[in-house]
């Protein structure tokens, strides 16, 4: 097949409703979002066997201005790589638990610095050094983040010695997944975990983020996958559904030491906690409902970050009963114009239940 009859297929596939008849229409025109440029953006550099660099990327608006250039882009040659992976030990002491077991916080801390340290090996730059094709700097932005528990998380014990391991694999250069397991003392936590670039539309804040992609170096090890693994598609889903209606919500000011990162973005790492300390409220049990409650599986779909003095809101949208414990499902948005932040699916197990 050639590229530019693949890429028709493509457009197809991936454009609801499209048709060669209205290629002549922007991308924006036809309701692509900035997600679904970036995977069509890895499909396409699939299909024609080459990358398309930044600069002419934001000059393809159209799917008509698309096809134009695959029919011009010579495929490249396939190089081999090998997996990048990551192993670190640890004992089990203040840092690594709260509540007398494993600390959420810590480990969703962890996991994503394990995810960002496979990434920038396998691009061979430190996290301040990447930029995109215009030397613009990139940020890591966590998309999705599910852990499953073999047990609940307040069970793992103090001194337990855990091992934590990791792969890594790619979908174009936009797109980055992982999957770890932390095992010890007769208990593992899975985690699968999903992330992309973004960079800045505004220097002064954090609601105008923009897509962005690195160069892949040649000798990259980081494995490019052929197609979307099923956990980025079920982001894509997620991202694409609606939301029931609410059956709770309160409001929660960001506390900057704590919530906010080092590059000045709403840390990826503190929407569990923010759910949590919110989900208090909701449960309506006072702290009673935290010492006795540990998760045991989580599941986060990042949608939007949010600038430093914003008041979030917080929703309950689904709550039921599970062998044991609870699921409820629940969002974050930002409290100044409504746009949703965050999806989360939390299920915990109650002690002595």
């Amino acid at each position: 097949m050639k590229p530019k009859s693949a890429i028709a297929d493509l457009l197809v596939q991936e454009i609801p409703g499209f048709s060669l008849e209205s290629s002549e229409l922007s991308f924006e025109e036809l309701g692509v979002d900035s997600f679904a440029m970036l995977e069509l953006r890895a499909a396409v550099e699939h299909a024609i066997g080459a990358a398309v660099p930044d600069d002419v990327w934001v000059q393809l608006e159209s799917p008509a201005r698309l096809l134009s250039h695959c029919g011009e882009t010579a495929p490249r040659a396939a190089s081999g790589r090998a997996d990048v992976d990551v192993r670190r030990e640890y004992a089990l002491n203040m840092p690594q638990m709260a509540l007398g077991g494993l600390s959420e916080s810590w480990l969703f801390k962890e996991l994503g610095d394990a995810h960002w340290s496979m990434i920038t090996a396998g691009l061979g730059a430190p996290s301040s050094a990447l930029r995109d094709g215009n030397g613009e700097r990139l940020y890591a932005t966590f998309t999705r983040l599910r852990i499953e528990a073999s047990a609940p998380l307040a069970t793992f014990e103090e001194n337990d010695e855990v091992v934590l391991e990791g792969r890594i694999s790619r979908f174009g250069a936009g797109m980055f997944f992982s999957e770890m397991v932390l095992a010890g003392a007769n208990r593992r936590v899975t985690a699968s975990i999903m992330s992309s670039f973004t960079k800045r539309g505004s220097p002064s804040s954090n609601t105008g983020l923009l897509k962005g992609q690195p160069s892949i170096p040649p000798d990259c090890r980081i494995p490019d996958l052929s197609a979307m693994p099923d956990f980025g598609k079920g982001y894509r889903e997620r991202r694409n559904g609606t939301l029931s209606p609410a059956q709770f919500e309160t409001n929660y000011d960001i506390v900057p030491y704590h919530d906010i990162n080092g590059v000045g973005l709403l840390y990826f790492a503190a929407y569990p906690t923010i759910s949590d300390i919110c989900e208090l409220k909701y449960m309506g049990r006072g702290n009673q409902w935290a010492l006795d409650a540990s998760t045991v599986s989580r599941d986060v779909f990042y949608l939007a970050n949010s600038d430093a003095h914003e008041r979030l809101k917080y929703r309950v949208h689904a709550k039921k009963e599970t062998p044991g414990g609870i699921e409820i499902e629940s969002s974050i948005s930002r409290g100044s114009d409504g746009a949703l932040m965050a999806y989360l699916v939390t299920k915990k197990v109650v002690a002595g239940a």
